[in-house]
């Protein structure tokens, strides 16, 4: 009998110690599958041409020639979660907007936006968004704000983020006597269209 229980513990003892280096070596490939790394910096330039914003339900199309941004990598050459900010961009410069009705208007950026890879890599291409993105808007004498998420993709090989979608919605009631009369209201959804070429960034998985 004490022979059986000694060989059972030995077995039992065994067998925890391969569960324990299977979860061991195992850990750090599922950490990989999730995280990427951003590289470069500290500063990174972003480039837009021919940015639009789209508000669906009122049909209104604002072009901006430009719209550019300046910013930083945190922790460049850090591994992140994807979702986790590659780049903040604390300064925006960008050229008029205009609308073939209502003519030249403002889209005044707030705040700091930021940069995401949302994805694994697959060849250069990894899916990425904008976060935290908010507006002041003026047109004619109509003024609110708006806010959200614009998705899209990265090719690590160009520097190019072209966007496929967004989440930015007309966040308060706007105000002015025309804004009925354009079609602008509070939760009203917009689609921000265009590419974006970043300079001073790669990205690696993980």
């Amino acid at each position: 009998m004490k022979n059986f229980i000694s060989r059972l513990l030995t077995a039992l003892a065994a067998g925890a110690l391969a569960i324990a280096t299977v979860v061991a070596t195992s850990s750090p490939a599922q950490a990989d599958v999730d995280a990427y790394t951003p590289h470069g910096g500290p500063m990174v330039g972003l480039t837009g041409d021919y940015v639009d914003f789209t508000f669906n339900e009122a049909g209104q199309t604002f072009n901006c020639g430009n719209f550019d941004m300046s910013g930083t990598i945190p922790n460049a050459g850090a591994s992140r979660f994807f979702g986790a900010p590659a780049t903040t961009w604390g300064q925006v410069v960008h050229g008029g907007c205009t609308n073939p009705i209502i003519g030249d208007s403002t889209f005044d950026p707030i705040g700091a936006w930021q940069f995401a890879i949302t994805g694994p890599e697959v060849g250069s291409v990894s899916p990425a968004a904008f976060t935290n993105v908010a507006l002041f808007v003026q047109a004619a004498d109509c003024a609110f704000n708006i806010a959200g998420d614009v998705s899209g993709v990265f090719d690590d090989a160009t520097g190019v983020f072209t966007s496929t979608g967004s989440s930015l919605v007309v966040t308060d009631t706007p105000t002015g006597f025309i804004c009925p009369i354009l079609g602008f209201e509070q939760g009203h959804t917009v689609s921000m269209s265009g590419s974006w070429t970043i300079t001073g960034l790669t990205i690696t998985n993980p």
